[in-house]
């Protein structure tokens, strides 16, 4: 959780220096500069929403890894058997069933993370959105997730 605190902190500073600036520009009736600035906010909010997001994935990947190798570890063959089938250093699964392995799908978490997830694939793929992310509530959300992950 370290990472994001770091993640969350230095985001903070920054967005509090963009606030500033756009607080400058309005001051100053400069409203293309203001519009500048909120516009890279937006960007900005999106970088650290994704680089976020991967520490969330990692998190969910060390996990699934985990489990698998609780589930190959098991001495009745009958319990270890279908957990042979996957390689907890290359598990080869789609995160969605990454996820699967290591949440509940009837939790509020698991909401979560299938809608950062998809605004995560959306700013990933190429298309920035318009508005603003709360990225502090966000980084919130991302440790409610992380303490409710299975890890055997």
């Amino acid at each position: 959780m370290s990472n994001l605190q770091a993640i969350s902190a230095l985001y903070e500073e920054i967005d509090n220096q963009f606030d500033d600036l756009r607080d400058r520009f309005a001051e100053a009736d400069d409203m293309v500069g203001r519009d500048r600035v909120e516009q890279e906010q937006r960007i900005n909010d999106q970088v650290y929403f994704v680089l976020a997001w991967g520490k969330v994935e990692a998190d969910v990947d060390d996990a699934c890894q985990s489990v698998i190798r609780n589930g190959i570890s098991q001495e009745d063959w009958r319990h270890r058997r279908p957990w042979n089938l996957h390689d907890p250093e290359n598990p080869r699964l789609s995160f969605r069933n990454r996820l699967r392995l290591v949440l509940r799908q009837d939790c509020d978490e698991w909401q979560l993370v299938v809608h950062h997830y998809g605004v995560r694939n959306q700013i990933a793929h190429g298309t920035l959105l318009s508005e603003r992310i709360d990225v502090s509530s966000v980084i919130q959300d991302f440790y409610r997730v992380q303490t409710s992950l299975t890890r055997n």
